[in-house]
């Protein structure tokens, strides 16, 4: 049998988790449907792709509780959702 080969998260994944995570947790205390926020934690646990967690990260920013939510500015997190804001267009 031959070996399989472990194909690690980028950088870029693992902030994303992180930021998730946090985002998760933010959304808790707001008040957020759990419906949404049951399948983003589990998404935590297996190995999501980035879209998979900009998706999630998306659909829970978007919320009417998550409204005006933001990261502090000039934070890692900020820096990098602001990045992925303009690849998006």
């Amino acid at each position: 049998m031959g070996k399989r080969k472990t194909v690690w998260p980028t950088d870029r994944e693992i902030r994303l988790r992180f930021i998730l995570f946090a985002v998760i947790d933010a959304a808790t205390v707001q008040g957020v449907s759990a419906e949404l926020l049951l399948p983003a934690h589990k998404l935590l646990r297996d190995s999501p792709s980035q879209t998979q967690l900009r998706d999630a990260l998306s659909d829970i920013l978007a919320t009417d509780e998550m409204y005006g939510f933001r990261f502090p500015a000039g934070s890692e997190a900020d820096d990098l959702m602001r990045a992925l804001a303009a690849a998006d267009g």
